[in-house]
Formats: C-alpha cells, sequence, structure tokens
C-alpha cells in the first residue's frame, strides 16, 4: 500500500474519519532467521487462530531485514503503478483487502504514477516467537528527509510459500516508543506466543478481547466494561464521528472480530500480551429528512463518489494493536496502542 505517513480522510456533511497508516524498515544488524515453513490455512473455528506452518524442501532461510528489504523495493514498485497483482506477492491477509481497495479508489480518483514518492523504513528492531512461523518488526516510516516520529508494528506471515506483511497498526501519537510493552524472551531470544483462547494470568484472553473491544468501539456496554479499557484513539475518534453526524443522519453501527484474518499475540514482560487482530465495522447512515436538505459523503474516496441524500453505507477493516495487561495491573485496563484502518466497500443513494 502507499505510504505517506497518517491520513485522514471523512464524511462529511457531516463528517465521518477514517485513518490510514505506515510500516516499518529495516535494520542491517539484526540477524534473526526465519525458518523454512510456508503457512497453511487455519482450522474454520469461533476464534481466529495462528496459522500452522508446513515445511518447505527447497526455500532458504532468510533474515527478517532481508525480507523487509524486498517489501519495500517490491511497494514502493506496486504503489506507483497500483498493481494489485505484484501488492499479492508481498502483502496477505487485511493488509491485502484494505490496500487493494486503497489502490481502488486511487485508480478511480486518476491518481499518476508520477504522483508518487518512494519511502523506506529504518530503525527496525525484530522479535519472533519460538515456532518462527511468523515475526513481528517495530521501525519508522521515512521518505527524503522526513521521519515519522511515532514507530509501526509490521507483522510479516508465512503465506503461500512467501513471507507477506498481514499486519501494519501505527502507534498512537499519544505515544512513544519507551511506552510500548517490551516482549518476553527466553535464553535464545524467542518470544512465548499466546493462543488466542488462552487468558491465563491475563485479564481477558486474546479472543475476549476481540469480543469485547467490539462492543466497546461503538459505544455500548456497560459501564464496569468500559472500565477494562483505557481511553484510545479509534474509540474516542468514533464517538466523536457519531456524535456530529447525529444532525444529519441516523447512524448504525456494527463491529465484529473479522475471523477470516488470523490473529496473533505475544506474552509481555510484565505477564500480559500484545495482540494483534482485526475488525470489521460497518456504518450506515440514513439522511434525516424534512426541509433542509441534508446529505452525506465520504471524503478522498474513489469506492463512495458523489452525494448521497438518503443513505450511505461504509465497510472497514481495523487491525488494532493491543497490550492486554496481567489480571494483577493497576489499573487493569487493555490499551489499544495501535491501529491501521480502511475502507473496503460502500454504497448509497
Amino acid at each position: 500500500m502507499q505510504r505517506f505517513g497518517r491520513v485522514a480522510g471523512g464524511v462529511l456533511a457531516g463528517c465521518l474519519v477514517a485513518g490510514c497508516s505506515g510500516l516499518p524498515g529495516l535494520d542491517p544488524t539484526a540477524a534473526w532467521k526465519a525458518a523454512e515453513s510456508a503457512t497453511a490455512s487455519p482450522k474454520a473455528s469461533g476464534t481466529s487462530q495462528t496459522p500452522k506452518p508446513s515445511p518447505s524442501a527447497t526455500e532458504q532461510p532468510l533474515t527478517a531485514q532481508a525480507v523487509i528489504a524486498d517489501y519495500i523495493e517490491r511497494n514502493n514498485k506496486a504503489n506507483k503503478t497500483l498493481d494489485d497483482k505484484l501488492l499479492a506477492t508481498y502483502e496477505g491477509g487485511s493488509s491485502l483487502a484494505i490496500d487493494k481497495a486503497g489502490d481502488l479508489s486511487a485508480r478511480r480518483l486518476g491518481t499518476k504514477a508520477g504522483d508518487y514518492k518512494p519511502f523506506e523504513y529504518v530503525k527496525a528492531t525484530f522479535v519472533a516467537p519460538a515456532s518462527k512461523r511468523w515475526f513481528l518488526a517495530t521501525a519508522y516510516w521515512k521518505r527524503a528527509k522526513e521521519t515519522a516520529k511515532d514507530p509501526t508494528y509490521l507483522l510479516f506471515a508465512h503465506q503461500d510459500g512467501a513471507w507477506k506483511q498481514v499486519y501494519a497498526p501505527d502507534i498512537s501519537e499519544a505515544l512513544d516508543a519507551g511506552d510500548l510493552p517490551k516482549i518476553q524472551k527466553d535464553a535464545s531470544g524467542a518470544a512465548a506466543e499466546v493462543d488466542q483462547a488462552d487468558g491465563t494470568g491475563l485479564l481477558m484472553s486474546p479472543a475476549q478481547f476481540a469480543r469485547n473491544y467490539s462492543v466497546h468501539l461503538t459505544g455500548k456496554g456497560s459501564n464496569a466494561a468500559k472500565s477494562r479499557f483505557a481511553s484510545d484513539e479509534l474509540t474516542t475518534d468514533a464517538a466523536s464521528s457519531r456524535a456530529n453526524m447525529r444532525q444529519f443522519a441516523k447512524v448504525t453501527e456494527h463491529v465484529a472480530p473479522a475471523k477470516e484474518y488470523p490473529s496473533y499475540a505475544l506474552r509481555t514482560a510484565d505477564g500480559g500480551a500484545l495482540v494483534f487482530t482485526t475488525f470489521a465495522r460497518t456504518q450506515v447512515y440514513d439522511v434525516h429528512q424534512g426541509p433542509q436538505r441534508y446529505y452525506v459523503y465520504r471524503k478522498n474516496s474513489g469506492l463512495l463518489r458523489g452525494k448521497y441524500y438518503k443513505y450511505m453505507k461504509v465497510g472497514e477493516l481495523l487491525q488494532v494493536a493491543a497490550h492486554i495487561p496481567p489480571k494483577s495491573a493497576s489499573p487493569a485496563q487493555v490499551k489499544v496502542i495501535g491501529a491501521y484502518t480502511g475502507m473496503v466497500a460502500g454504497r448509497g443513494e
């Protein structure tokens, strides 16, 4: 996907806001070796599962920085020409779904190849679970002399015989790199994976987080349930958007875990877990009818062009990185620390 740092787009008439994000770079000193593996599709179940690797007899091990260097090179080529086929060779999961929709929007808006400026990612650090079926990088977006203040998580998994970027949440601007949870590592430097249903020692399991945050993001739930989450940009922006749109339209919102996209989690040094999961959000704007003619529209979107005087329906995918604290933490609150979101569907009248 095209990486321009933080981008805001939105629905106006009213005003609806959606975010965009960036990805990591490479560190020449990084030495983690990716195992020879290919990813098998997860079995259908009630919770999203981390894919299991299958061995490859021909593939040679790659360093993590080599994977990211290749990613950066292909990404810049694909971004310049909005090449979905090339995009699919280095992205997977919800990242591919979000970015294919972004490319379609850009083509419809008439984006020209000459408008694109290449970028890179710098100061990357890496961590991987003992299984080495996936790895996580933390790095900074850079273009020319501009370097992002806040880092980005970049998660690669082995899919279809290749390493593909499947999560890319930007760290919240309210946080610094030093605020990020430290990953627990064993003597070999390997991190410990946390199963989605495993709530051992945690305020809630990763699967419970996905269900509970879906409710929280829509502004619903009891006061006790809401108190289990620290304030974050996604929920704050969503609440602000709903309030701003009320005078123009009735807003109906539904959020649920996007179980077709695998989730991942690592144990943190404080006994908690760092979780990566995807949510599907649908927002319907039924425009108020009366003597004053209202309309809604999506700003800077090739998927929803024009003004809608009756209704507008928006489908989005939201990648979230969250820290689930241990039960003993005080305060015991889940903190969403990063996100990457994008519109993937829409219609209106």
